[in-house]
């Protein structure tokens, strides 16, 4: 029935200039479940991958230990739970199972040693194998991958895992802790499997709470498999789309047509919007109100027995000749562009110094303005050719992604 999910919209400009040539519309899509969802409840099915390789020896382990046992706590009896680690071989040391016996498991995490090397595609597939156990009606069917180093010469298994694990229904949330991991691998399986890029834990002692923001991240989950559609008339053409909330991600050209962009969005939580901001070309105007797109959203709450529910929103823009009016801009709608605009400078900057070393690429003072003053100062010593650590490169790359859940700096 419909109610369930909102879905609105935001001009960059509601008024735009009547001119001889294209302009560019930015418009904001925010989409979030109702109040009527706040006691949505789905039953949980989680593997959690631990990496437990030798160089995870002391307080990596010992604090990713504590965080594996609190989430066995915040489980339900209805959850399924189940553990494997790895080094260079892998071990499933609690098979799949509802969180029933809380003692037995955390007795058996305790006694989690490190040894070996890394090969990560092993845990992976017996994480699978852990997850496809059981057919448990309605579940959030979701990986936990943790890893403090660099897989040893199984990429792209590892890779090839993560399109087989979307393809079934399960996401992978990846973690790096310490600065000797594969960022860019983590981030692909997160991505690929329809997860979240890799979250990085700087220092051991914060494992605790980002394992509790993972188990609120999917105890909040109460719409599925949303997608949105952005339906274009003639004269308006996608240029680009960027999710800018929960975190910025750039969709890339796949998501975009001729005539329309299609989104998928996967999971909705309570009290967590998602948020896309696409760019759009539109032909020159006489003054007037046009339709420049429709925004539809498809969506799924199984547990309660809706299944492909749509909502529409009609997005209007008015040309107008009057300059007073054309000169109002949205802040929040400008303001998100331009951390959109920040992000993918600043990853151009980090994929250049990562392959060689050294960056090109210059940032405006507009653009470094948003970033706060750690990455700043990195990417200034970058630019006079020094180097940084792998702690601030991931650390850059982590936070950067993350400026649009920071909107103080908004004007009024």
């Amino acid at each position: 029935m419909p109610g369930e999910v909102t879905l609105a919209h935001q001009l960059g400009k509601d008024f735009m200039p009547v001119t001889g040539g294209s302009q560019v519309a930015y418009v904001l899509l925010e989409t979030k479940p109702t109040e009527m969802m706040a006691q949505v409840r789905m039953p949980l099915n989680f593997a959690l991958v631990i990496d437990h390789s030798g160089s995870m020896k002391g307080a990596k382990l010992k604090n990713v230990r504590e965080a594996v046992k609190m989430v066995i706590d915040h489980l339900e009896p209805t959850d399924y739970i189940s553990v494997v680690i790895f080094d260079d071989s892998a071990q499933v040391i609690i098979s799949s199972m509802p969180c029933n016996d809380k003692p037995g498991m955390k007795a058996a995490i305790d006694r989690i040693q490190d040894a070996g090397g890394t090969t990560m595609s092993l845990g992976m597939l017996q994480g699978l194998g852990e997850l496809r156990r059981w057919n448990i009606p309605n579940a959030i069917n979701r990986m936990i991958l943790l890893t403090d180093g660099v897989t040893y010469g199984d990429s792209d298994r590892c890779r090839q895992l993560a399109r087989e694990a979307a393809a079934t229904g399960i996401a992978i949330y990846p973690m790096g802790i310490g600065q000797d991991w594969d960022e860019n691998l983590l981030d692909d399986i997160g991505q690929l499997s329809g997860g979240m890029p890799a979250e990085f834990i700087r220092n051991p002692a914060d494992a605790m709470s980002i394992f509790q923001q993972q188990v609120q991240s999917a105890v909040a989950v109460a719409v599925r498999n949303t997608t949105l559609t952005l339906r274009l008339p003639t004269g308006v053409a996608p240029k680009k789309a960027v999710k800018v909330l929960p975190i910025i991600s750039d969709l890339g050209q796949s998501v975009l047509s001729d005539r329309q962009v299609v989104i998928p969005l996967g999971d909705l939580e309570k009290d967590k919007p998602q948020s896309v901001l696409v760019e759009l070309m539109i032909d020159p105007r006489p003054a007037g109100l046009f339709r420049i797109a429709q925004a539809e959203l498809a969506y799924d709450v199984p547990i309660i027995g809706v299944t492909g529910e749509r909502i529409r929103d009609d997005i209007k823009v008015t040309f107008s000749t009057d300059a007073n009016q054309t000169a109002q801009v949205n802040a929040l709608v400008m303001n998100f562009a331009e951390k959109a605009n920040a992000h993918r400078l600043v990853t151009k900057v980090l994929d250049e110094y990562k392959r060689t070393g050294k960056a090109t690429t210059r940032l405006a003072p507009n653009v470094t303005r948003v970033l706060d003053q750690e990455t700043q100062a990195a990417l200034e010593q970058i630019n006079q050719g020094q180097q940084i650590s792998q702690d601030q490169v991931k650390s850059i790359g982590n936070k950067t992604r993350k400026l649009t859940q920071r909107l103080d700096d908004i004007l009024p």
